[in-house]
């Protein structure tokens, strides 16, 4: 839990600082990172440049080795009969750079082509693809397991045997309903404002 903590704590301290940055005043175009560098000062502005940067950088790394295993997972040939170390070493290097290239090459054209396109891509990925990833399906996941009557073990230490059957996910099904329409809306929202955005 501590692991989950210190980064939410992190991440809260990030957005109070920054939004309160911002005056009440200010125009809803204004950027909030802009304020806070202009109003801080040369040591403030390098720490949040810093800052920024160092989150990119760590999102990238991630992002990298995450995908090249990926490839080197779903590509990978079958084994086929014994050959040479050498040769094995040399399929070995030229497997890392292809893995590295469909990595790295395919959103380095999209970038040169269109820069705002990866501002669009997360705009909408996180309008539907995190609300349906961390909101619907969870619950419809909780919701299904709870028809197939398949209750997990929860311990009670006053029960006989000391465990006692009970949901997985405590709070009901009218909770995981409201979580799962909560996402739908946000879902729905999202795609009604880009309809009236595209007409």
């Amino acid at each position: 839990t501590l692991g989950s903590f210190l980064p939410l704590l992190m991440f809260l301290v990030w957005n109070g600082v920054v939004l309160a940055a911002v005056e009440p005043g200010a125009s809803l175009g204004s950027d909030p990172l802009d304020l806070l560098r202009a109003s801080g000062g040369a040591a403030l502005g390098t720490g949040v440049l810093v800052f920024s940067l160092t989150a990119i950088i760590t999102s990238f790394i991630g992002f990298v080795l995450a995908l090249t295993d990926f490839f080197a997972d779903s590509l990978r040939p079958s084994e086929g009969g014994a050959s040479d170390s050498a040769d094995k070493q040399e399929d070995s290097e030229l497997i890392k750079v292809r893995d590295f290239a469909l990595t790295l090459i395919p959103p380095l054209v999209v970038a040169c082509y269109d820069p705002t396109l990866f501002f669009q891509a997360i705009d909408k990925a996180g309008a539907f693809g995190v609300s349906m990833l961390f909101g619907f399906l969870p619950a419809w996941l909780a919701l299904s397991r709870r028809a197939m009557e398949s209750p997990v073990l929860a311990q009670q230490p006053g029960m006989l045997g000391g465990y006692v059957r009970g949901p997985l996910v405590p709070g009901g099904i009218l909770i995981l309903v409201l979580v799962a329409g909560g996402a739908l809306a946000v879902v729905a929202q999202n795609a009604l404002e880009l309809l009236a955005g595209a007409s």
